[in-house]
């Protein structure tokens, strides 16, 4: 072990095959660690939201550092301004931060922000793969996942941490095998390049809606045009706890923090 870390600081480009060993190892590491695999949910942030007929997705924000199973899915019910949980289903992962989502109608899809690994379940935790986008190297951080639906692919945007302002947007088949029907590198100006930058996207024909953190670390709502990716407006979000965002129904619905989702405005 010790000698594939010593290779992981070596060769950078190993990175994400010792991520997959990783990922594979949270079961044995349980076995290891009895005492710190204590799992508590309840003070957990939310991440990433996503409606899937009708109900509000989400997964809790682990920051334990416990080893063994730590991310559930999270259904939840809007009621009005009310909501409640529905159910949950342990996703037999860990260690992977914030998690991104978007859904294609069927089945959700998570990208994590820490390792690069993009995950498809089912709505009730079934886990059908996870996988990385092998053509990409390390120094692409994820930023945000969609779902186009009229070329039924997925949406994904990365930063590029060695260029300031760099984005690489990114439509790609549902199973990630490689098939890239566009690639696309802009420049977001004006935006934290240090911890944030932008975290969560989502696409409504025409544009695109981005969760981000400004050079005043200020958090605000981009509103980029799809097609030719041109800055169509730039919003500051009064409440700094906002983690995820959602369009459901010609409406933008944000989710915070303390697991409130609440619509933001029509579009």
């Amino acid at each position: 072990m010790n000698h594939i870390i010593l290779q992981f600081f070596v060769d950078l480009d190993m990175k994400k095959y010792l991520l997959t060993f990783l990922f594979l190892c949270f079961w044995s590491c349980e076995e290891n660690s009895i005492s710190e695999i204590n799992k508590n949910t309840f003070h957990d942030d939310i991440g990433d939201i996503s409606f899937l007929n009708g109900s509000v997705f989400t997964t809790n924000y682990d920051l334990s550092g416990n080893s063994g199973q730590q991310i559930d899915l999270l259904k939840l019910e809007l009621s009005e301004e009310t909501l409640l949980l529905d159910d949950k289903f342990e996703l037999d992962i860990n260690g992977q931060g914030y998690l991104t989502m978007t859904n294609d109608g069927t089945n959700l899809f998570l990208q994590s922000r820490s390792t690069q690994l993009i995950f498809q379940t089912s709505q009730i935790g079934e886990v059908g793969f996870f996988k990385y986008d092998d053509s990409l190297s390390t120094n692409w951080l994820p930023s945000g996942i969609s779902y186009d639906s009229s070329s039924d692919s997925l949406i994904f945007l990365y930063r590029n941490q060695m260029v300031d302002n760099s984005y690489l947007l990114k439509l790609t088949s549902k199973t990630i095998s490689g098939n890239t029907t566009r690639s696309e590198v802009f420049e977001l100006n004006n935006i934290d390049t240090v911890l944030h930058g932008v975290y969560a996207m989502e696409y409504a024909d025409p544009n695109l809606y981005l969760l981000a953190v400004n050079d005043n670390q200020e958090d605000v709502l981009i509103t980029l045009d799809y097609e030719s990716l041109s800055l169509q407006s730039t919003e500051i979000i009064s409440d700094s706890t906002v983690v995820g965002l959602s369009v459901f129904e010609d409406s933008i619905y944000f989710g915070y923090r303390d697991r409130r989702v609440q619509k933001y405005k029509d579009i």
